[in-house]
């Protein structure tokens, strides 16, 4: 019985394929992203005098001249922004009716004003270092993305051609055991790759972030070295948290481990509050994810700034 002669010519296609299929996807990642290009260009250092001070409810119950005047929230805004003393001053200052102290309760007054106006501008630093960052993670998890959705298609057409090949060969092949020979070879290998396409190439990255905004939260610690004093305390105070049962970022972390790490190995803390490791896209969204909430918090202490203004603007 003669050989048939398309045989040779269906399994060398076949296997060229295969081959070139093989280069096409293992296009490499890209170099190190060490790229600090987020972080503060210089370290900045705050004032001991402005840092908010400790025990401040008992302080403020032997001073019913504050609490008569003002909210338990205001001044604890006023303690974490730094100006308990000089608000103290301007309420014992308003009160005289001498010259001197009035003209002494406008320069308290510019005073606290301009702390008012450094601690927005800590607040709004730190919510564009969390939005950069956030946008930094996202982009290279869209390149991750992009590169799979490649693949996909890639994968997809060439279960298509091979499906169509197999096709044509064995109707062109007329002895029955190289006609089933090229029939289950090539069906085989395009389901090979239409089942490929089906699952995500768990490509990753080298993604460095040496100063993690999220590690702080993470960890709740009682001094950040990373976050302004204002914000910290504002975001470990009980009182502005909307139940008022925990701290703000006690709930931040909560919210994270019940609808962003629920599904995450127990390992895989450690790449998203550590120096950074190797990321794939899911674990670069997730990181975006949770630095956009946190921006969100952050960006929310701006309405308690708001209502201590208010208060002094009365």
């Amino acid at each position: 019985m003669r050989k048939p002669r398309y045989t040779p010519f269906i399994f060398s296609v076949l296997a060229i394929t295969s081959l070139a299929s093989c280069r096409v996807f293992k296009a490499q990642p890209p170099a190190k992203l060490s790229d600090t290009y987020c972080s503060p260009t210089i370290q900045y250092a705050y004032d001991s005098t402005q840092l908010p001070l400790p025990n401040i409810r008992l302080i403020l119950q032997a001073d019913t001249g504050l609490t008569r005047q003002y909210s338990q929230h205001d001044l604890l805004l006023a303690n974490a922004v730094g100006i308990l003393p000089l608000l103290k001053d301007l309420t014992r200052l308003e009160k005289s009716a001498k010259l001197d102290d009035r003209l002494e309760s406008i320069h308290k007054r510019q005073q606290i004003l301009n702390r008012l106006l450094l601690a927005s501008t800590q607040i709004a630093g730190l919510a564009a270092e969390l939005d950069c960052e956030g946008e930094r993670a996202d982009q290279i998890a869209t390149y991750l993305d992009q590169h799979d959705t490649k693949r996909i298609r890639r994968l997809t057409i060439l279960s298509v051609v091979l499906g169509a090949a197999t096709t044509i060969a064995t109707a062109l092949i007329h002895a029955d055991g190289a006609n089933k020979v090229v029939g289950v070879s090539g069906g085989v290998i395009s389901a090979g790759f239409g089942g490929l396409a089906a699952f995500s190439s768990n490509r990753s990255v080298n993604f460095r972030h040496e100063r993690n905004l999220l590690t702080d939260i993470w960890l709740q610690p009682k001094q950040s070295s990373v976050y302004p004093p204002v914000v910290w305390y504002v975001l470990n105070e009980t009182l502005f948290s909307n139940l008022g049962d925990h701290p703000i970022s006690y709930n931040i972390r909560q919210r994270w481990q019940n609808y962003v790490l629920a599904d995450v190995p127990a390992t895989q803390p450690e790449l998203y509050f550590g120096k950074g490791g190797d990321y794939q896209a899911d674990d670069l969204h997730n990181r975006a994810n949770m630095l956009n909430q946190l921006q969100s918090s952050v960006r929310s202490i701006n309405q308690d700034l708001q209502s201590l203004v208010l208060a002094l603007a009365r």
